[in-house]
């Protein structure tokens, strides 16, 4: 057995972190957060084969994974996203408006990366793969990039859902665990021993620059991720949304909070008119949309609530607030 090397421990631990998430996050129902559980896995397993790639025997440390674990992983991979999505689906059914043009972009990023993982998973069957690429080399290099592009489509995803990763901890825990499995693609082929001052080669050959700018791009987008602020941008739908979800807001069960925090054109004096008169005007003036500046007081007051406000659920699921009157 190849000693362990110290990073890919490091790594192997921060990713146990990251699966045990959801004992601390609020449980709402069975459905929902076996659905949401296996989406979380399903990224974590991206992540994982991102940090433990199929190496050369001389790579340096030495391969974690044969191919038959790379390629099972991956499965799996797939699996769990197919029961994120279906589950989701089952247990809530206003969840299907976020497959239509009006969802948010975060929304979008998560379709595909779901898309790309089938494609990574099925390209990589072989006769399939040999018909493509004539050249290891070439479906390595292709592998890899498209690899880099799912991770961070898949932390987009993930970090502005913020079911699991809110917070800032959490939230930088998530994207610097995920920078550090793309860093790790970029270990260098170590010589063999009866060659120890040759120099070191690199593992990708002549697409090496290639793998460098895909990671480097990967890892700049995923650092984007960090400021909280990006997120209201992300929950913009594509396409402006011209009709209203149904909604119930029990007020009589947010009596702690003052009304001025949502009401604030009551106190500023930009008028009374309904909520989403203003904030779907496209005003140059408004930080944020409707279905972003609404979703962002739901989940920040209820995943992170002020001292003052002792009872408190975790909000989780769209049937919770998007229901009939009363």
């Amino acid at each position: 057995m190849p000693r362990l090397d110290s990073r890919v421990a490091l790594l192997g631990a921060a990713l146990v972190v990251l699966l045990a998430l959801p004992a601390v996050a609020g449980f709402v129902g069975p459905a929902w957060e076996l659905s949401q559980w296996a989406g979380l896995a399903a990224a974590i397993a991206c992540i994982a084969l991102c940090g433990a790639p199929l190496r050369p025997r001389d790579a340096h440390p030495p391969t974690l994974v044969s191919l038959r674990l790379h390629t099972a992983i991956g499965w799996a991979a797939l699996i769990l996203a197919a029961l994120h999505i279906g589950g989701l689906l089952l247990s809530d059914r206003t969840v299907i408006e976020y497959l239509k043009p009006t969802a948010p972009f975060y929304q979008f990023a998560g379709i595909a990366a779901a898309l790309l993982l089938v494609s990574l998973v099925l390209l990589s069957h072989g006769p399939l793969r040999r018909r493509l690429w004539k050249s290891h080399r070439g479906f390595q290099a292709s592998h890899v990039i498209l690899a880099c592009a799912l991770a961070a489509l898949v932390a987009v995803h993930v970090v502005v859902t913020a079911r699991y990763v809110g917070g800032r901890g959490r939230r930088a825990l998530y994207v610097a665990v995920t920078i550090g499995a793309l860093l790790m693609l970029l270990r260098a082929r170590r010589p063999p021993p009866s060659a120890r001052q040759t120099p070191v080669q690199r593992v990708f050959g002549r697409h090496s620059g290639l793998i460098v700018s895909a990671v480097a791009i990967s890892a700049a987008a995923l650092a984007a991720l960090l400021p909280a602020s990006v997120d209201a941008e992300l929950r913009e739908p594509l396409i402006p949304r011209s009709g209203r979800l149904e909604l119930d807001f029990p007020h009589d069960k947010h009596g702690a909070v003052n009304c001025l925090t949502c009401h604030h054109n009551y106190a500023d004096g930009t008028g009374a008119a309904l909520c989403v008169e203003c904030h779907r005007s496209r005003r140059a003036d408004l930080r944020s949309g409707a279905e972003a500046r609404f979703h962002g007081f739901c989940f920040e007051c209820h995943r992170h609530p002020s001292a003052s406000l002792k009872e408190h659920g975790p909000v989780a699921g769209c049937h919770i607030c998007h229901r009939g009157s009363g």
